[in-house]
């Protein structure tokens, strides 16, 4: 799937914006997680605070750095965490790895409150990361230093790998030296389902969609970026990356990627690789974004400013999701 260009294109500058009084010092992520919005910071208490959604009101706080159960070895941003709404009382929940000492951290963002919980699925101080799908499967990625590869893994409920031809291809990817490394790892964006995952990588300008269940993947490519911008090498040395994160959603995904200029730009794709549209951000450093769809709320940290934006951007989405 080769990206020509996108059926709407929009532009967005900070005046257009709302600035929140959320105290942004310290952010190392946002998320939309259920109706609240989720702000993690390098807090050594009460690192992550949630507000409720479209109010902005302040719901409370949770997760404490130290050893005692329910406790993160360190303060964990957002990316890491798996979001999800319990079964049982419709309560938003996060799980987080805690990989520097094996175990994982489940986290009532609706009750504040967090516990240990034992997941049988295996991970440590090598490990990248580690989602969860969905009820019965995990997604692993571990770096394996000796050989300069990534080993990536699906997991099911028993502990057991599931490979499939995607796995197999990811795992045959390899970098020229321990330094190279940032060239081959990539940040997944899954499907809430977890059955699609889009992999972002920091510096070449391809993505990956691939099929958890059943290995099938294919390629979206940005040929222009390729022609005019460094090559991945020369953009990792200078720590340029071409992609930063992304969020998903049932029928589509949102990406962010930066220009030479160093704007950011969020493009949407649907889940068989269709380009819908991109939003420019003319807005400072733009680090971190995440999408409220039903508010129509895009939330970004500018991190030039230290603070949180608010687009209204409704009308755009109702185009985008016709």
């Amino acid at each position: 799937m080769i990206v020509e260009g996108f059926p709407i294109e929009e532009v967005l500058e900070c005046n257009e914006g709302q600035r929140l009084a959320i105290p942004s010092i310290g952010i190392m992520e946002i998320n939309i997680a259920g109706d609240l919005l989720v702000v993690s910071t390098s807090d050594m208490s009460n690192s992550w605070h949630t507000y409720s959604l479209p109010e902005i009101e302040m719901t409370g706080s949770l997760f404490n750095v130290g050893g005692g159960p329910g406790e993160l070895m360190m303060p964990a941003p957002g990316i890491i965490a798996s979001f999800y709404s319990r079964d049982s009382d419709g309560h938003t929940m996060c799980i987080i790895p805690s990989v520097m000492n094996g175990k994982f951290i489940v986290g009532d963002l609706t009750a504040h409150r967090a516990t240990d919980t034992v997941i049988n699925n295996r991970i440590g101080p090598t490990t990248v990361m580690s989602y969860r799908l969905n009820d019965s499967y995990w997604f692993n990625t571990e770096i394996v230093p000796d050989s300069c590869k990534i080993r990536c893994s699906i997991v099911a409920r028993d502990g057991k790998a599931v490979n499939n031809s995607a796995i197999s291809v990811l795992n045959q990817t390899r970098a020229d030296d321990i330094s190279q490394m940032p060239l081959i790892l990539f940040r997944p964006v899954i499907r809430p389902d977890g059955l699609l995952v889009a992999e972002l990588p920091g510096f070449d300008p391809v993505i990956d969609v691939w099929n958890t269940e059943t290995g099938e993947s294919f390629r979206i490519r940005y040929p222009d970026l390729g022609n005019k911008q460094a090559n991945a090498r020369a953009r990792m040395e200078s720590n340029k990356p071409l992609f930063g994160g992304g969020v998903a959603f049932d029928d589509y995904f949102a990406i962010q990627r930066y220009d030479d200029a160093g704007n950011s730009h969020i493009d949407f794709f649907t889940w068989q690789g269709k380009p819908l549209a991109s939003l420019t951000l003319e807005c400072g450093d733009i680090r971190r974004f995440a999408i409220d769809v039903n508010n129509g709320g895009l939330y970004c940290l500018d991190a030039d400013q230290d603070v949180i934006i608010l687009f209204q951007i409704d009308d755009f989405l109702s185009r985008v999701v016709k």
